[in-house]
């Protein structure tokens, strides 16, 4: 470990250390911006999963079922390597 590693290390353990302390008071003065935050980021998750699911939707085809005429055509590509 260097000594500038060393140094990131103390000052976040002193950090850390100092946010134990006053967390009371930090939760108090903080949570009407934390809350508010909390609640942008549902809405942005809840906007990239409703993309997602439209995006996964948007590749698969619609009323193409698979039946005996996707193994049938499957078996006749494979009969064609065989020979």
């Amino acid at each position: 470990m260097r000594r500038s590693d060393f140094g990131y290390f103390c000052a976040g353990v002193a950090v850390g250390a100092f946010g134990h302390a006053a967390y009371p008071q930090l939760k108090e003065k903080l949570a009407p911006y934390l809350a508010g935050a909390l609640v942008f980021a549902q809405q942005a998750f809840g906007d990239a999963i409703k993309g997602a699911a439209e995006a996964a939707e948007a590749m698969q085809p619609g009323d193409a079922g698979v039946g005996p005429e996707f193994f049938s055509a499957a078996d006749d590509a494979h009969a064609g390597e065989a020979a």
